[in-house]
């Protein structure tokens, strides 16, 4: 098993430990517990239904752009 140092402002190392301690767990359990279901949800294939719909925005769109526009009209 590998050992990462990673830096952490005061104010969050608190908290995580505080949070984790309540859960009955240690800050690097929680940690490395979090990192687990990262890997495994990101390695895991899409659902049928998410990988038909996958791509069906032509790349040329800016969707972002788009979207932000029509808000801004439904909105004034």
């Amino acid at each position: 098993m590998s050992t990462i140092t990673i830096p952490l402002p005061d104010e969050d190392l608190a908290f995580l430990r505080a949070w984790s301690e309540a859960q009955g767990i240690s800050a690097e359990a929680f940690l490395a517990r979090q990192a687990h279901n990262l890997r495994e949800h990101l390695q895991r294939p899409l659902e049928a239904d998410l990988a038909a719909a996958s791509g069906i925005i032509a790349p040329e769109i800016a969707a972002e752009e788009t979207y932000q526009e029509h808000l801004e009209k439904k909105h004034t």
